[in-house]
């Protein structure tokens, strides 16, 4: 568990580095990367559903996100873009394909409505947390 939520860091923090984030931000996007694949995992180990442990780690990572963009005064997408790359379901989106590519369409289905569940998750969660941070700033404008 320890190194997988290393290895989430050092893919969080090397996207942010290709994704030209100041070299100030960029141990804080790994950071984010790193615990939210922490938290996915231990969704995971809770209740064994990958989109609900999506959810989660997107909440904790676009929450974590906003924090930091207040704390540094910069946009949240310099900390949330890197911070949710180990949650986006690439691996899922491969055997959409690879299945389509030897005609096993059940199982195509099947990776595109998992596939579809955990990118729906990541958006939900980015979108809660938003809709949460944008409710604050509005009141405090009133």
């Amino acid at each position: 568990m320890i190194i997988q939520v290393i290895s989430a860091f050092i893919a969080t923090a090397a996207f942010s580095i290709l994704f030209y984030l100041p070299k100030k931000y960029i141990l804080n996007a790994g950071m984010a990367g790193g615990l939210g694949w922490f938290i996915y995992l231990l969704a995971m180990n809770s209740c064994k559903d990958k989109a609900f442990a999506n959810l989660c780690a997107t909440f904790i990572v676009a929450l974590i996100s906003h924090i930091l963009a207040r704390v540094y005064k910069t946009p949240v997408t310099m900390f949330l873009i890197p911070g949710i790359i180990p949650l986006v379901p690439g691996a899922g989106m491969y055997q959409i394909v690879h299945s389509f590519l030897y005609s096993e369409i059940d199982s195509a289905a099947n990776y595109f409505f998992e596939t579809l569940k955990m990118a729906g998750a990541i958006a939900l969660g980015i979108f809660v947390v938003d809709t949460f941070f944008r409710a604050m700033i509005n009141k405090k404008k009133n």
